[in-house]
């Protein structure tokens, strides 16, 4: 009966509560959709933060890397706020060590007796290969072992920016 009066004054209540419900659908979509973007944006702070602390400890150890190597550098080595005496050791000149194999020359097997011209071409050319990859693994060693510190590690540094701008190429 209120239904029957309710459309005679031009009202309809089912229209009306179906309106109703499809806007408090609406506003609950949109607080789940607001509340998942507030969620990502978090967990984005959240990791760039953690990833921020993350590198703000390895310079933190790298300064204190650093730091020790220039106070030893500079002062020598320490104990208990007193300096140490150098073992005897380190006033010795190393010893020569005896010259190693050549690593690439050793895994080359000689070619067989039968072997045709473009076998035996191919093994000279590898052979020069090796030898030549040994020349070079030998004058890297020397020069690891008589290099300076800074040497080495600006050399270090230009090989890993090498390798990088090569890795973003591809």
């Amino acid at each position: 009966m209120l239904q029957a009066l309710l459309r005679l004054l031009g009202v309809d209540l089912d229209r009306k509560l179906a309106e109703v419900r499809g806007h408090i659908d609406e506003l609950k979509r949109s607080a789940i959709s607001q509340a998942t973007e507030q969620i990502k944006e978090t967990g984005l702070t959240v990791g760039l933060l953690l990833g921020g602390a993350i590198a703000a400890l390895f310079t933190l150890i790298i300064a204190l890397a650093a730091l020790y190597v220039w106070i030893d550098m500079h002062e020598g080595p320490l104990v208990r706020g007193k300096r140490r005496p150098a073992p005897a050791a380190v006033y010795r000149a190393p010893a020569a060590s005896p010259p190693a194999a050549p690593l690439l020359m050793s895994v080359l097997p000689p070619p067989p007796a039968n072997a045709s011209f473009f076998d035996r071409l191919t093994h000279r050319f590898t052979t020069r290969v090796a030898t030549a990859g040994d020349e070079a693994l030998d004058a890297a060693v020397q020069s690891m072992r008589t290099s300076s510190r800074p040497a080495l590690f600006g050399t270090l540094a230009v090989v890993a920016l090498v390798g990088v701008l090569i890795g973003r190429r591809r």
